[in-house]
């Protein structure tokens, strides 16, 4: 079964908190987009739906309450919540006359009390919520009675990138004589992974170079 993804909005013109805070919450399955000022984030908000909108007020340019009062019609219903400091508290409840804002988290803030908040907000159960770090990403290499030797990715390969994945693969295949075709077997949990696709287009690119062969020569099966 396919677990939904969630889109997020994340308005923070602090990029070292907010890299915190993206790595958190797209270890679940949340992807966020970030931006570091009011006016690229109406830009977003005109050309992409998301589910979620996190603001800070204080951004350049164009200030959280200034955006939440005027939101482009593609996400008139997607719920808003404030981060904000505890001086400007009284700014973002002002802009609570919008239904759009739904609350807000004072800063600093702990990460779980975004992701609580969030879950609560959009009615996300449990079990849809899923921690990636609960599906760790490892490499076996398996013999298939109609393929003959390959590998199996199992878990989610989340924060891997193509290149650390073939480099393993090679080590694990090194004994093997040169091949002229391949199989991967993909587990379902590669797949909650927002760029799993991307990345098993890489890993099979490097594939083929590294073993010399066609990518049409190395065959995905799903497990």
């Amino acid at each position: 079964m396919v677990q939904p993804s969630f889109k997020v909005l994340f308005a923070e013109d602090n990029e070292s908190s907010a890299e915190l805070l993206i790595h958190f919450l797209e270890r679940f399955n949340f992807e966020v987009d970030h931006v570091m000022d009011g006016m690229n984030a109406e830009l977003k908000l005109r050309k992409s739906k998301y589910d979620f909108i996190l603001l800070d007020n204080m951004m350049p340019i164009i200030s959280g309450v200034r955006l939440a009062s005027n939101i482009p019609e593609l996400n008139k219903n997607t719920p808003i919540v404030f981060l904000t400091a505890s001086n400007e508290k009284e700014d973002v409840i002002s802009a609570a006359h919008s239904k759009q804002v739904v609350g807000y988290i004072l800063k600093p803030f702990e990460q779980e009390k975004v992701l609580e908040k969030i879950t609560s907000v959009l009615k996300i159960q449990k079990t849809t919520l899923i921690d990636k770090k609960n599906f760790p990403f490892s490499i076996q290499k398996v013999d298939n009675e109609t393929y003959g030797i390959g590998i199996k990715l199992i878990g989610c390969p989340y924060m891997k990138n193509s290149e650390k994945i073939v480099q393993e693969i090679s080590f694990i295949l090194k004994d093997l004589p040169r091949k002229h075709t391949f199989f991967m077997q993909v587990g379902k949990e590669f797949y909650y992974y927002k760029r799993a696709e991307e990345l098993l287009a890489s890993i099979l690119t490097r594939m083929a170079s590294k073993f010399e062969i066609k990518k049409e020569d190395i065959l995905i099966l799903s497990s």
